[in-house]
């Protein structure tokens, strides 16, 4: 499997679960990938800008994550925090806990990839429209987990979750519902949290899905997860608990 080269102080960031890279500049050049994905102005051109401020869905927006905080309890709590910290290994409670960077460095390295080349295209668009976060806009939001500086427009952890969820779903297709759940455990997490409005969600998984689009049509990604899958998947981890 061809990777390419990870920065050592962000390899090292991730695997010990730290937050996501804070924005990038616009103009920082462009890392280099074994896949060919489209442009981060084409993507840019895909997601639609987000709800004006004062609008109605700004309201309702800002409505749903009051709600999500009206409901809070130290359990939901110390959940939120454990998901900011996400990587493929957020996934070990679809599998099993020995599902671990340790016992699994091939598949630590290939998602470390794939986490760098979402963050890549997702804070052009951040820095892009510059949307505040639900925590900034109002006094009334309780800021839960202090994240690194960034916007919040689209949501980092809902593209990443998208694509993580599609490539473990073709490394363990059985549990791709799972999957799924984790996913959508963690995002619900991310507006309860005060962090993202559900439209930063909406936009993130929107952009998950085209990120995923160009990943799926490429032979090199295509064939790079079937090596993982015969270095590290067969069998999976959740038969290798049984």
């Amino acid at each position: 499997m061809t990777l390419c080269k990870i920065p050592l102080l962000l390899t090292v960031t991730i695997l010990a679960g730290c937050a996501s890279p804070a924005s990038k500049p616009k103009t920082s050049a462009a890392p280099s990938w074994p896949w060919k994905i489209p442009s981060r102005q084409a993507f840019l051109a895909e997601i639609p800008p987000p709800p004006a401020p004062g609008s109605a869905t700004a309201k309702s927006d800002l409505a749903t994550v009051l709600a999500l905080q009206a409901k809070s309890t130290p359990a939901k709590i110390a959940q939120a925090k454990k998901s900011y910290d996400l990587t493929v290994f957020t996934y070990a409670s679809a599998l099993n806990p020995g599902f671990t960077a340790a016992r699994y460095p091939k598949t630590a390295t290939f998602f470390l990839e794939l986490n760098d080349l979402v963050n890549y295209v997702n804070n052009y668009i951040k820095d892009d429209y510059k949307r505040p976060h639900p925590f900034q806009v109002s006094a009334q939001v309780q800021r839960i987990v202090v994240a690194k500086p960034g916007y919040s427009y689209p949501s980092y952890h809902s593209a990443r979750c998208v694509v993580f969820q599609n490539v473990l779903a073709q490394l363990d297709p059985d549990l791709r519902g799972a999957f799924d759940r984790v996913s959508a455990q963690v995002e619900e997490d991310r507006v309860f949290a005060g962090e993202h409005f559900p439209s930063d969600i909406e936009a993130g998984i929107k952009l998950g899905r085209l990120i995923w689009a160009a990943l799926e049509k490429d032979a090199n990604f295509r064939a790079d997860v079937l090596s993982l899958k015969k270095a590290e998947w067969t069998p999976p981890p959740a038969v290798e608990a049984h």
